[in-house]
């Protein structure tokens, strides 16, 4: 089953499980505020990127276009259940995980992880969800990541787990096929490589985080106190 990158950062972190109920009424995750959501969407990435990319913001429905840009990149602030099913923090409203994906990543990845929030906001369970999103990935309906693809997640405003120390780290996220040749990596050293697909072996994608010492406005990365 596919396993969006955001479960590897919840995986990573130490979190306390929450009750496993799926809301009804989605409005507790929308922000009131679009001009907020733009703006914190574009921490996801450094000033030079996000000047000119194209801004996703969620509605009930699913996630529309804000800000149409030039330069290929898409960003957007994702959600708790962006996770898969059996994340402790898929229903945590407090959850935001600003993202901004390359060209290749807008064209090949990021539409699964749209589709699949879009069908549990449209009432599919997670678990349901992960299942529709597999069999569009057999059926290649939705396609494998293109070579460079890649995300940023660098921004100091992303709240990815209550019981984390701190907000984790800064970093790039790198998409691969999984049945090419030379899709396994040696990665978990000590945290400078690290595999965020997980123990999930037989998702499609690969995903690996290169952590990074600086957020997207240039300031230090250092633990910081959860708020």
């Amino acid at each position: 089953m596919t396993r969006p990158a955001f479960a590897a950062l919840t995986a990573l972190l130490a979190a306390a499980p929450l009750a496993a109920q799926q809301p009804r009424d989605f409005g507790p995750y929308l922000m009131a505020d679009r001009a907020a959501e733009i703006a914190l969407a574009r921490t996801a990435a450094p000033r030079n990127v996000t000047d000119s990319t194209t801004i996703l913001v969620m509605t009930r429905t699913g996630f529309v276009e804000a800000v149409h840009g030039t330069n290929g990149f898409t960003c957007a602030v994702f959600r708790s259940f962006a996770a898969p099913s059996n994340d402790p923090n898929l229903w945590n409203v407090k959850i935001s995980a600003p993202q901004c994906f390359n060209a290749p990543a807008t064209r090949t990845v990021l539409p699964m992880w749209l589709k699949r929030m879009e069908w549990i906001l449209g009432g599919a369970t997670p678990a349901d969800a992960d299942a529709r999103a597999a069999r569009a990935y057999a059926s290649h309906e939705f396609p494998a990541p293109a070579p460079g693809s890649m995300a940023y997640m660098l921004s100091h405003e992303q709240y990815l787990s209550d019981s984390a120390p701190h907000y984790w780290k800064p970093h790039l996220m790198f998409f691969y096929d999984r049945s090419l040749p030379g899709s396994a990596f040696g990665a978990d050293d000590g945290g400078a490589v690290i595999d965020g697909s997980g123990a999930v072996s037989d998702s499609p994608m690969v995903t690996i985080l290169i952590p990074v010492p600086r957020w997207s406005d240039g300031s230090d990365a250092a633990p910081r106190p959860v708020r």
